[in-house]
């Protein structure tokens, strides 16, 4: 019926067209009958006009109605410069380093072919909370393939806490991950827990998150921030004991590489990756060590680290991020001996976090909308994990509801099954402007982290301050563009829903940027300056991890 009436409006609107229903019919008739290589002649020929990029710069010249085309370019906060026209001759791909998926240098990703999943959904929850048990449950028969139990819990006090919250995921077989930090007790607990619940630990794939300089960078473990020896010995220990867990635990990643700490406090996106790549340098000389740590050679050491990296709301750039790391992780471990020519070089494990600092806590419903493009960014980069946060996650004085978890869980759900986004291998591939955006990010923090090593390495720029002041310029930069309108914040700095923020208890000023002094680097939200509580105290959240 549907069928009829719609064929019934086409015949009327062709007639009050004057186009001959007739002839129409005949050439629907005769398209069908051509052979494919007939069709694809057809459709590869619509029988316009080559145009040069002279031509069409030329046009643009005129619309511009005086404008420079230089102000169709658009610079990031890298100063990496992106144009309005990509072109097969300016930005070709022919003469790519890329490689292929599932090659070396990993650039379009680590598997040759797409997975029936694509990737591991993670939700992140707290194991002090009372409710985290049933918040597991729900999550593990709700599509999530895994737990990230957040850091900030005390490994000896609330070891009871971890058991309770996690222990029936544990014993279903379900992954569990930890942000462990600096402490190895926490991995220690972890795989108690799994060994009580019968679980074969060579089996075992979890990440149990070793990072003492994503702790320090944080503040959950800044005692001494000047103290560089404190936090090589740290190091040094932390890989003897993941020496130690990958021996009971072949399978396991122990150790991590956690950028997001660094983006969350401001960092532009090169710096994060630079950051990265000199934490995870810097992993290598602890595991390598045969004084201080376990001695292990290059190949095995890069094996027990995984990496884990912030997506915000710009899809491309968290793509082209994804895509640069693996890039210069490969060049690092060729540099150490590791060559990935041949095959021998462990593809990156890589997991992405959508970052706190683009959550708004005025009108947090446009989070969703953050998250989503962050998601599908990185799962377009061809990550092995994804966690999503809450769209409520930085709502005051609350934790998350149960709707911010369902939403976080469905946002990869809906991604991975309805768009089946996780189908497709590198679908960045071959697009002159991701693969341009790719080697430029690459470029930049490349030689950021050359800046970083030239300095001592990672924990001797931390502890002189210098990693810290760069982020602290970067971090101004972000707000000047953010105060002058070229960095726009929906429902906080422009389109702004002023019932939405009473209904947040919160308001939108265009006061002084709040906050008081935080231990270690701290979160610098881009929408906190613009954001007031009722009682006009700045409005603050805890993201949770």
């Amino acid at each position: 019926m549907h069928a009829g009436k719609d064929a019934t409006v086409t015949r009327k609107s062709l007639r009050e067209s004057h186009i001959p229903v007739r002839k129409v019919t005949a050439t629907l008739r005769t398209v069908a009958e051509t052979s494919p290589s007939q069709h694809d002649t057809a459709l590869s020929d619509p029988g316009f006009a080559d145009v040069s990029e002279s031509d069409w710069e030329a046009a643009a010249e005129g619309a511009l109605r005086g404008e420079p085309l230089s102000s169709l370019h658009s610079t990031l906060l890298d100063g990496i410069e992106t144009a309005p026209l990509y072109t097969a001759h300016r930005h070709g791909t022919e003469a790519d380093p890329s490689g292929l998926p599932g090659s070396a240098p990993f650039t379009r990703g680590a598997a040759a072919a797409s997975g029936a999943l694509g990737w591991e959904v993670r939700q992140i929850h707290d194991v002090r909370l009372a409710g985290t048990p049933d918040a597991v449950a729900v999550d593990t028969t709700s599509g999530v393939d895994a737990v990230t139990v957040a850091r900030g819990w005390d490994a000896d006090g609330d070891a009871v806490a971890l058991a309770a919250g996690i222990g029936d995921a544990a014993g279903a077989g379900v992954p569990i991950h930890l942000q462990s930090g600096a402490s190895p007790v926490h991995a220690a607990a972890l795989l108690d827990v799994f060994d009580r619940h019968g679980v074969e630990l060579a089996g075992l794939r979890s990440w149990l998150g070793l990072d003492p300089i994503a702790a320090a960078a944080s503040g959950w473990h800044w005692a001494n921030p000047g103290d560089c020896a404190t936090l090589d010995s740290s190091m040094c220990s932390a890989a003897r004991s993941a020496a130690e867990i990958a021996q009971r635990s072949p399978g396991a990643v122990p150790l991590e590489a956690d950028g997001s700490v660094f983006t969350d406090a401001g960092a532009s996106d090169a710096t994060e990756l630079a950051a990265m790549l000199a934490t995870g340098v810097a992993w290598l000389r602890a595991l390598c060590d045969d004084a201080d740590g376990p001695g292990l050679n290059a190949d095995a050491a890069a094996r027990l680290l995984g990496f884990t990296l912030s997506a915000g709301p710009d899809a491309f750039l968290v793509t082209a991020k994804c895509r640069a790391l693996r890039m210069c992780w490969t060049q690092v471990l060729g540099t150490c001996g590791v060559d990935g020519a041949s095959g021998e070089a462990p593809p990156m494990w890589l997991h992405a976090v959508t970052a706190t600092a683009m959550l708004s806590a005025v009108d947090p419903w446009v989070n969703m909308l953050r998250a989503t493009t962050a998601t599908f960014g990185a799962a377009n980069g061809g990550v092995d994990a994804i966690t999503v946060r809450p769209f409520d996650a930085v709502s005051a004085g609350q934790a998350s509801s149960s709707l911010g978890w369902r939403v976080a869980a469905n946002t990869q759900l809906i991604l991975r099954h309805e768009s089946r986004i996780g189908s497709v291998i590198d679908p960045a591939g071959g697009s002159w402007y991701l693969e341009d955006l790719t080697r430029k990010l690459a470029h930049a923090a490349w030689d950021r982290f050359g800046e970083i090593e030239a300095a001592g390495g990672i924990c001797a720029a931390m502890a002189s301050g210098d990693l810290e002041a760069s982020i602290a310029a970067e971090r101004a930069l972000r707000d000047e563009q953010i105060a002058a309108g070229q960095h726009v914040l929906v429902g906080v700095t422009d389109f702004v829903d002023s019932q939405a923020a009473q209904d947040s208890g919160a308001s939108v000023s265009a006061g002084e940027p709040a906050g008081t002094p935080t231990v270690g680097l701290g979160v610098h939200r881009w929408a906190a300056p613009y954001e007031t509580g009722t009682n006009g105290e700045a409005v603050t959240g805890d993201a949770g991890s």
